[in-house]
């Protein structure tokens, strides 16, 4: 019996659903399907069989390096070496990303011949960097009109790094295009089918029904098992000659599927012995080049070669590799493992640069970290260089505090240069740094020796970036940031740099911001120069702003540009601005009565690495929210609020989390929730935005406190604080806010309007405050209705699912996809994703299709 016959018993189904897939995508509605299970499950042997099945469709194929740290993009540098034309073109030049994506559509368009739609093949998903990640997101998103097949292999049994991939699958999940198949292991009886003559019951035992190790134990032939699967895996490399050993060595040790040439250039034995390997099934041809059947095999061979040998295949393959112009990310590796310290500095930093040049940040930060090592070989430039490009990709993915200690080395360097500019742009970047670490004091520090570097210095890109810094600073006079606002104006346009010009359109948006004027048209005109002139961090910026901005404003409608900014930021590896605008769109949530949606949202996002200021960010809206439903935790939450925000120490935040306080004494019952940090807060807020302002102001004065009625508002908290609450009611029900709509219709006085009022709380789940109501109109000896419970198909659904899954479900049988449901709901796609998985499990079924008819079925409708 041979191994991949062994692999493939008990595969026909998923052989069925990829046809079936297969001509979803010949008619044009293309398919991402995810392979899923654990190592050695026979994800490849499932794809590889499909293959072969299909010769009529043109298949690309690719794979992430599992090796070493991955090469960015590398499964679709593999594909545009085998198309050839503009795409390889693409690549060797290392142009911007978006324009490979687009290449790369363009292939998939041209590949098709009307019939049979063109095959992708990315193998070990797991492996993948940032970069390749964000194309298939890319490509999964633009997909359903398509004709292609696009399959991933995945192992799903290994935890990841961080939460990058989590991430990813969750997106591509909430694609329409995609697809999912979990492949389960070999069941007792098809262990047994196997067997032939052996201890099946053993066999099932020792592998767990896992396909590899079966045909692993089988192909071994011995009378005996073998107490472990390692012991299986060495047992059979024993049985190769030792030439063949020595290019299972070199295989291992190259790390990714090579030419014969390569193998017995590293091993030092001849090419002939490849075929040994071979015909063993060990290596198996991939293109023109020879890899291993299975990584595990490739581990276990790499585990066994000794150190001394290992270094000595690394240092062969190091020179070999060199003089072909290898990918620098490979070469690194190598050098890594020959000890090569000189060929680590010549190589690491080149392929940190080209990751972070494809927005691969995390395995940039790998390899700028494993150059660092060695700082004391660098000249002070080169190091300051690096210690700048690894804080920047730090930057760049949130991890701020990581980031803090490189600009610190950086700048301590730059010190000693006597490059003015250099030490400005530093310390600009420097201060950011500080600032995300909500630590005012320092950030403004470190951005006034930067102006002063700049202040008098010749007109350059960062002499209008000191002057843009100051514009924008809360606590800069008014008339001096409009003079700054001049002056970055007049030299970004004197230089012609339309970035520069875009992040003079920011400062102008929001110079007058303290007295709540923002121009929405500066921010627009900031947006199209980031778009236009490729400056994502820019572009990012400005996205984020109009987004947040509006929410902040009560402007909803400008709120549908949420998907469009987050997409953005995440296709172009803006994490930190990601993560803002998910902080915004939980405040949104909040303000729309979406209580439980914005803890959701909260809590899923605070799970990623997230800066200091991002976290009081979305702190301040998980805090709002729970105490508006009554979640004990709402106390500790506000306080790790309050700890952020009193070292971030800006007016702006610090209202807004006064403001929280106030709502939740009242809700909570609690006075000493409203304590000086809270009025503290007010007296500073009196003279900054009047939007955060207002609604303070409004909560103190129903709470008893004495507020200055001087001080000219916006409605409706103009309207609340003038004591005209049936007028704010309306206004908020204008604005689309309903729990503030209640709480303005609670102090009218007026009977009817409190039991409107009490409806409203009641169907937002704001439980605190309709007993706060109920209680007071029970005071005022007013008639109160019993409080209906739950709907009995609520309580108890005919399928045990819970409320939330049951209105999942209800959406998937209107045939919406997840990301439709996600905003329909309010919820993540992340969320959906996980609704609808549980769904599927308590239906018993495998796809969505079949969960709504399921669901019709359970329910009788």
């Amino acid at each position: 019996m041979t191994n991949a016959t062994t692999q493939l018993l008990e595969r026909e189904v998923f052989l069925d659903a990829l046809a079936e897939y297969a001509a979803d995508a010949a008619s044009g509605h293309g398919r991402l399907v995810v392979v899923a299970g654990e190592a050695g499950i026979g994800k490849t042997s499932l794809v590889d069989s499909f293959r072969a099945q299909r010769p009529e469709l043109r298949w690309l194929w690719g794979a992430c390096d599992g090796g070493f740290t991955p090469r960015p993009l590398g499964p679709l540098h593999d594909m545009a070496f085998d198309v050839g034309g503009r795409l390889r073109e693409l690549c060797v030049a290392g142009n911007d990303r978006n324009e490979l994506f687009a290449a790369f559509l363009e292939v998939l368009e041209a590949g098709s011949d009307g019939n049979h739609p063109v095959g992708v093949v990315v193998e070990d998903l797991h492996w993948a960097d940032e970069a390749t990640l964000d194309w298939l997101c890319h490509l999964s998103r633009r997909l359903s009109g398509m004709p292609a097949l696009v399959l991933l292999t995945h192992r799903d049994d290994e935890p990841g790094e961080d939460h990058l991939l989590t991430d990813v699958m969750g997106r591509l999940a909430a694609h329409s295009s995609t697809r999912r198949i979990s492949l389960p292991r070999l069941s007792p009886g098809g262990v047994a089918e196997l067997a032939d003559g052996h201890d099946a019951a053993h066999i099932h035992a020792l592998t767990g029904g896992n396909p590899f190790y079966v045909g692993e134990l089988l192909a071994l032939g011995a009378d005996e098992v073998p107490p472990s699967v390692a012991d299986v895996v060495r047992a059979r490399l024993q049985r190769h000659s030792p030439a063949g050993q020595r290019i299972l060595a070199a295989a291992a040790v190259i790390g990714r599927p090579a030419p014969a040439a390569l193998l017995a250039a590293v091993s030092g034995v001849a090419a002939a012995a490849v075929d040994e390997c071979v015909s063993s099934g060990t290596l198996v041809p991939v293109g023109h080049d020879f890899g291993f059947r299975h990584e595990l095999t490739r581990r276990a061979v790499e585990e066994a070669v000794p150190h001394v040998q290992a270094e000595e295949l690394h240092r062969i393959a190091l020179l070999a590799l060199e003089q072909a112009d290898a990918d620098a990310a490979e070469l690194t590796h190598h050098a890594l493992g020959a000890g090569d310290v000189d060929a680590i500095l010549r190589h690491a930093p080149r392929a940190g640069r080209a990751a972070a040049q494809a927005s691969a940040h995390r395995e940039a930060i790998v390899q700028f970290r494993r150059a660092l090592e060695h700082a004391d070989r660098m000249s002070p430039q080169e190091r300051a260089d690096l210690e700048e490009a690894a804080a920047e990709s730090l930057s760049t993915r949130d991890q701020w505090k990581e980031a803090e200690p490189h600009w610190q080395r950086a700048i301590e360097i730059r010190r000693t240069l006597h490059e003015p500019a250099d030490l400005a742009r530093c310390l600009r970047r420097y201060g950011v740094c500080l600032w995300r670490l909500c630590r005012t004091a320092d950030f403004r520090a470190a951005h006034d020796e930067a102006f002063e570097l700049m202040r008098d210095a010749d007109d350059s890109a960062e002499r209008a970036l000191a002057f843009y810094n100051r514009a924008t600073d809360e606590i800069t006079p008014l008339a001096e940031r409009r003079l700054a606002l001049d002056e970055c104006t007049r030299i970004s346009k004197d230089l012609g740099d339309e970035a520069l010009v875009g992040r003079s359109c920011m400062a102008q948006a929001f110079v007058e911001a303290d007295r709540g004027i923002i121009d929405f048209d500066a921010l627009e005109e900031a947006l199209e120069h980031g778009l236009r002139s490729g400056d994502t961090l820019l572009a990012a910026a400005a996205y984020t702003n109009l987004y947040e901005t509006s929410i902040d404003m009560l402007r909803f409608a400008a709120a549908e540009r949420y998907d469009e900014s987050l997409s953005y930021c995440l296709e172009h590896e803006q994490h930190t601005y990601s993560l803002c605008l998910r902080g915004s769109r939980v405040t949104e949530l909040l303000r729309r009565g979406a209580n439980e949606q914005a803890v959701a949202l909260a809590q899923e996002t605070l799970e990623e690495p997230t800066s200091p200021v991002n976290r009081m960010h979305i702190m301040l809206g998980l805090a709002r929210a729970a105490y508006r439903l009554g979640r004990p935790e709402a106390r500790a939450w506000l306080e790790e609020t309050w700890e952020l925000g009193v070292g971030n120490d800006q007016t702006f935040w610090l209202v807004h989390i006064a403001t929280c306080a106030a709502e939740g004494s009242w809700l909570t019952g609690d006075p000493t929730l409203v304590d000086e940090r809270v009025l503290d807060a007010y007296r500073r807020g009196f003279t900054d935005d009047p939007w955060a302002h207002g609604e303070l102001m409004a909560w103190l004065g129903r709470l008893g406190h004495d507020v200055d009625l001087g001080r000219e508002l916006v409605p409706p908290c103009s309207l609340e604080v003038e004591g005209r609450y049936a007028e704010a009611a309306d206004a908020w029900h204008a604005l689309g806010c309903p729990f503030e709509e209640a709480v303005a219709l609670t102090w009218t006085g007026d009977p009817e309007a409190m039991k409107r009022a009490l409806d409203l709380f009641t169907r937002l789940g704001a439980a605190p405050a309709a007993r706060n109501l109920r209680t007071l109109l029970q005071e005022q000896g007013i008639h109160v209705p019993t409080q209906r419970g739950p709907r009995a198909t609520t309580a108890a659904h005919p399928a045990g699912l819970t409320a939330r899954e049951a209105e999942v479900l209800d959406l998937l049988r209107e045939g919406l996809t997840n990301a439709e449901i996600a905003k329909r709901l309010y919820l993540s796609p992340r969320t959906v994703d996980h609704h609808v998985s549980s769904i599927l499990g308590k239906l018993g079924v495998d796809n969505r299709a079949e969960a709504a008819r399921a669901g019709a079925a359970r329910t009788g409708t």
